[in-house]
């Protein structure tokens, strides 16, 4: 830790004795909204599509159905226990000093992140979105009246809710978009009033909080971009608030560093984990949005990095069966999409074709994104024949020809000297063929539900790159951290079109060759043993994806059913170990093999083909997929 760090841990002990005592506001702040932000569309000119899911998503909602990260189905309360997770069906409520509560050691199987999605203010913002677009008095009724309640049973700097700057920084992005669509919602039956006394209890308490206790040195990564998002927003609608934060034009210089230090130059997130690419992204569209409409400046690197970051993002997303790498806990920013299902292929529509992607063109159709503005061979580059995108700056390389896409993890650990969200997945492949998942990452699990789990996931053993059992380097010091990177694999494009990918460790050095030859996923492994180490093995873990249906031929032939159509896996060379391990056949002794998160907080089995080979020198080791249609 660097000698300013420490300088600001101990600053932040110092705000938090005086904050502990109690929050006293700015006197004489004038908190009627400005209105520059946002700018909501005619409500005339809303499709048929937006109006049913929004009717469809207020009678769920109002009937306490929520969808915690857009997919885990919760049963909620009216009004909701905020300090509640309801997956576990533990109670958190606290009235103790937020300075003191350690959120991610929670009793009863508890986990912070279920308290803090009820508290992001998604549901509210959605019947929010319906009295103003289908004219929902009851929908926008109720949410301020949770609003109300929230404020009740969070008093500032209390409890579960009140200890993480990212969190109040939501919050504030999601009141500013409840403010303007409460405020326009027609015959609103008096929420004007309710929301000049919420204004008064929210704004000043939120902003001085995320001000004051935002992220810095190793935490910094997309938490301060959501922090300084959630204050630039509301500063935007509401300019007296500044008394409690900093003037609009420092903190926009603050967010145009952070856009630069999130994403490398060929804009991929240096998280190396890919939903937190398009949360940040995300944060940054919005924060952009806002200083546009305030006629700040942004700077022309900036706005060329924001392209490039949602050109990366459409070039490593899949068309449809996306699973992420690294840590990815699938949050977004505001509900602006038809459906928590489907908005990560809604915003990558989006990014392509604004059009394709109709709820989130409609909130956001005043200002589109133009990725053919993006020169996106300066950052990358392509073998002419066999047609590779290879991010340098980020480690990334994809392929899409016929059938096939084909993504290559060539990425450092991660971001800063804790590397919070990667995982060790250096020399990883992801199949897809015909838009369907073959070859998965394995993904998340969970942050802090079950750890042990989740320390699986990120391991060598959970991915599919080349690995000597057991490899233990680099190792996990905490949650979110690696006490060690690894070196950055380097890569070289074969004469043939080939990629070739290759990694040093402690252990030896790992080595992998892709290339797409006559339709058919060609891959050669290679292990090579540092100097002393003796007789080793290595091992590959092809993890297929769950949906797959997997049988065995022989001992070197494999079929794969997939949805629609099928492909074969054929061994070639000197594999002395081939053994399929089934969901269905699990045994104690698989532990996590297997085992699988396509969404967080979501786990299951899938297939694995588990090969083992004897690094001599000669020896071949070839993995080959062949489309069957």
């Amino acid at each position: 830790m660097s000698p300013r760090e420490v300088a600001l841990h101990l600053r932040k002990k110092a705000f938090q004795w005086v904050d502990a005592r109690g929050f006293h506001p700015e006197s004489g702040q004038s908190l009627n909204p400005a209105e520059h932000f946002p700018l909501l569309p005619p409500v005339a000119s809303a499709p048929e599509l937006i109006r049913d899911n929004l009717k469809r998503d207020a009678v769920a909602i109002l009937g306490g159905r929520w969808k915690a990260f857009g997919h885990l189905e919760l049963q909620v309360d009216d009004p909701p226990q905020w300090h509640r997770d309801y997956l576990a069906g533990v109670s958190l409520q606290t009235n103790e000093s937020a300075f003191r509560l350690n959120h991610r050691e929670l009793p009863g199987d508890a986990d912070i992140k279920l308290v803090w999605e009820l508290s992001r203010w998604y549901a509210l913002v959605r019947l929010a979105q319906a009295a103003y677009v289908v004219e929902d008095l009851l929908a926008g009724e109720t949410s301020l009246r949770w609003l109300d309640d929230w404020v009740e049973n969070n008093p500032p700097f209390r409890g579960w809710n009140w200890t993480s700057a990212l969190e109040s920084g939501m919050r504030l992005i999601q009141f500013t978009w409840m403010d303007a669509l409460l405020s326009k919602a027609k015959h609103n039956n008096g929420f004007e009033e309710k929301l000049r006394i919420l204004r008064e209890r929210i704004l000043p308490a939120h902003v001085h909080f995320t001000w004051r206790y935002r992220s810095f040195g190793s935490s910094a990564n997309n938490h301060l971009l959501g922090e300084l998002a959630g204050l630039i927003l509301a500063l935007a609608r509401w300019p007296e608030l500044e008394k409690s934060a900093a003037p609009l034009t420092k903190l926009a210089r603050l967010w145009e560093r952070e856009v630069l230090a999130q994403f490398a130059p060929d804009g991929g997130s240096l998280e190396q984990a890919l939903n937190y690419q398009l949360f940040s992204w995300e944060f940054c569209w919005q924060t952009r949005l806002a200083l546009r409409a305030v006629d700040c400046f942004i700077s022309p690197e900036v706005e060329e990095r924001l392209s490039k970051a949602a050109a990366f993002f459409v070039a490593v997303q899949t068309e449809a069966e996306p699973w992420d790498y690294g840590d990815s806990d699938s949050a977004f920013v505001t509900p602006l999409f038809s459906s928590g299902a489907t908005a990560v292929s809604e915003w990558r529509n989006w990014m392509i074709e604004p059009t394709r992607s109709p709820s989130i063109d409609w909130w956001l159709g005043l200002e589109r994104i133009n990725l053919n503005s993006v020169e996106n061979k300066t950052s990358c580059e392509g073998s002419a024949s066999g047609n590779w995108v290879i991010f340098q700056d980020s480690g990334h390389a994809v392929k899409r020809e016929g059938e096939w896409m084909l993504h290559l993890d060539l990425s450092p650990l991660g971001y800063l000297a804790t590397a919070a969200h990667g995982h060790l997945d250096a020399l990883h492949l992801s199949l897809w063929l015909r838009n369907q998942a073959v070859v998965i990452d394995p993904g998340t699990g969970a942050y802090f539900a079950d750890r042990t789990l989740r320390n699986y996931l990120a391991s060598w053993e959970a991915h599919n790159g080349p690995h000597r059992p057991g490899e233990t380097f680099p190792k996990r010091g905490g949650p979110f951290l690696w006490l060690k990177h690894h070196r950055k694999p380097v890569w070289e494009m074969e004469p043939d079109g080939s990629l070739k990918g290759e990694l040093e460790l402690p252990s030896g050095t790992i080595q992998r060759v892709v290339k797409l030859e006559y339709n058919n996923v060609v891959v050669e492994d290679v292990f090579s043993p540092a100097s002393g180490e003796g007789e080793q093995t290595f091992n590959v873990n092809w993890q297929f994806s769950p949906q797959a249906k997997v049988e065995q031929l022989s001992r070197d032939a494999f079929r794969i059913q997939l949805r629609e159509g099928a492909l074969k896996v054929v061994l070639e060379g000197d594999w002395s170990v081939a053994e399929l391990r089934l969901p269905g056949g699990a045994t104690s002794r698989d532990g996590f093999c297997g085992v699988c998160s396509p969404r967080f907080r979501e786990v299951m089995r899938s297939p694995v083909l588990q090969l083992t080979g004897s690094p001599v020198a000669g020896k071949r080791f070839v993995t080959r997929f062949i489309s069957l249609s």
